[in-house]
């Protein structure tokens, strides 16, 4: 099964897993677990504080990784991903 990971800070937790929905994906043991899937995909991801230059704040980063024995399937998942996570403020 083929990998691809991205890193994303400073959005919360119940929005990545709001967009991972829009994109299909559902919990996959538990509803709280680091981990969903759906058809043909798996995603699972892992959370860390990452201190700011200048160490004034910190974000909390998710280091998230989109699996799929479907190459194809696996950029489109992750391409759409990233368009939602772009988005603009407000």
């Amino acid at each position: 099964m083929a990998g691809s990971h991205v890193s994303i800070r400073g959005l919360p937790e119940w929005l990545i897993r709001d967009y991972l929905t829009a994109l299909g994906a559902r919990s996959a043991v538990l509803p709280d677990a680091p981990r969903m899937q759906a058809d043909g995909w798996t995603v699972s991801w892992s959370s860390r504080s990452i201190l700011m230059p200048g160490g004034a704040f910190s974000l909390t980063q998710f280091d998230i990784v989109f699996e799929s024995a479907a190459p194809d399937l696996l950029a489109s998942i992750k391409e759409a991903f990233l368009k939602k996570v772009q988005r603009g403020g407000g």
